[in-house]
């Protein structure tokens, strides 16, 4: 599989592609072009996150124990809370998800289970899609789009390093090959909780859009 240096290159690589591509070709302004980019950098670290000591999973918990506060907040009336109150509530958040994330992936997940598939790509840029809720419907889908870019570049760069094994002279696949790029895992339950939760952030994308009935 690639490395830090290698998934660092790859997605600050995709990051402004993506972010030339929303600016020049889907005319969106600077700052929405430069979200998206940021996001398709931060989104290729993710799938790392189920490691359970590595720079990437350091990296998107810091990040993830910041951005929480703002997604969490915009999605309340804040004219109905003192700032006392949403100092509480952001400060709770950043503890709860910088503290407590680590926690929850490490039990949860083996490293290059479900979370390495291109459901879980889906998955999360459907979870990015209704973070934005508040944002233009093209936006919603510009950030969404550049997160699972973000994330498949990294699920693309680890499963060509997994390949061929060039060790000792021989071109051969990897034992890893294929662990990357995959639609199902070993685990049954990791399958099955993984296209429940596919099912659920693509009804509420549906529902958020008004395709379906709210």
């Amino acid at each position: 599989m690639g490395n830090f240096g290698h998934h660092a290159a790859g997605s600050i690589a995709s990051g402004a592609v993506v972010s030339a591509a929303a600016y020049y070709g889907l005319q969106s302004s600077v700052a929405d072009a430069a979200a998206g980019g940021l996001l398709c950098a931060l989104s290729g670290l993710i799938p790392d996150i189920d490691s359970p000591v590595s720079r990437p999973s350091d990296i998107i918990a810091n990040f993830a124990s910041v951005l929480a506060p703002i997604f969490i907040l915009q999605s309340l009336d804040a004219s109905e809370y003192s700032t006392s109150v949403l100092l509480i509530i952001a400060f709770t958040l950043y503890v709860a998800v910088r503290y407590g994330l680590r926690a929850v992936v490490s039990r949860m997940t083996a490293h290059r289970g479900m979370i390495h598939s291109i459901p879980s790509a889906i998955i999360w840029g459907a979870f990015v899609f209704l973070a934005f809720r508040r944002s233009p419907f093209m936006v919603k889908n510009i950030m969404a789009a550049s997160a699972a870019i973000g994330f498949f570049v990294h699920l693309l760069i680890d499963e060509m390093f997994s390949l061929v094994d060039i060790s000792g002279g021989k071109i051969t696949p990897k034992s890893s090959s294929g662990t990357a790029l995959k639609f199902f895992g070993h685990s049954t339950i990791a399958n099955i909780f993984t296209y429940s939760l596919l099912a659920a952030v693509l009804y509420l994308c549906a529902k958020s859009s008004g395709f379906i009935g709210k």
